[in-house]
């Protein structure tokens, strides 16, 4: 138990490299002990019937029986090392493409909402868990953009445009981080394009803001229009 005040000791790591040199070392003492257990029983047997040959197949069968058990060994580790990389892949694809939708969801609400913050908070733990230190410093960009501006309990297009552009950023650190490809061409290609990809993003919503605002001015004026003639008439 970890008294208070008293510091934490750091993890034991397994290094699998010591642990095969502990196997070689092992295996070539074995070798040398049997080499020497084999050749004094071999000669002491010499006169014994059949004595050399129970000494060479049990000298057989407990060198397969050893070089299995290191086999069966390793491979059991090579296959739980596997397993535990494609459990932590799926749980960081799962954890990253929350956070963009959850994020995405704030955006549109346009305004503070508990409920949303509470559940950008919980994932923002498992980032914290799963995620690559580029990653996680990536979104906590995207929190002091959320937070700039929804401390008036609402975001404005412009915010809301900063923060998009700062998730773009978070999809670039996301994709280094479970891409397996290391060009670094490549990926300066990647972002770029990416980057572009959220500006035009934002150019096509203010395309959609601007046909909308005439189309409002216009149902205004309408409107007006029918007003000034009812008055007229009456």
């Amino acid at each position: 138990m970890i008294k208070k005040g008293q510091p934490m000791k750091p993890p034991v790591k397994t290094s699998f490299r010591g642990r095969d040199v502990a196997y070689l070392v092992i295996s070539i003492v074995l070798v040398g002990v049997g080499y020497a257990a084999y050749r004094g029983l071999y000669f002491v047997g010499e006169n014994v019937p059949f004595a050399q040959e129970m000494i060479l197949v049990f000298l057989g069968a407990a060198a397969t029986i050893y070089l299995t058990a290191v086999l069966l060994n390793r491979q059991t580790e090579l296959e739980l090392r596997k397993e535990g990389q494609v459990l932590l892949f799926q749980q960081k694809h799962d954890t990253y493409m929350r956070v963009i939708e959850k994020v995405a969801e704030i955006v549109e609400r346009e305004r503070h909402d508990f409920a949303l913050i509470d559940e950008l908070r919980v994932i923002s733990h498992k980032l914290a868990v799963v995620g690559s230190a580029p990653v996680v410093e990536a979104f906590r960009r995207v929190l002091d953009l959320l937070v700039d501006g929804l401390e008036d309990g609402q975001l404005n297009g412009n915010d809301a445009e900063q923060v998009m552009h700062a998730v773009a950023e978070v999809t670039i650190a996301m994709r280094s981080d479970i891409s397996s490809d290391n060009d670094p061409e490549a990926l300066r290609s990647a972002v770029e394009t990416i980057m572009a990809n959220s500006r035009k993003i934002e150019r096509l919503d203010d395309i959609e803001h601007s046909k909308s605002k005439p189309d409002a001015n216009a149902a205004n004026n309408k409107q007006k229009k029918g007003d000034s003639k009812d008055d007229a008439r009456t």
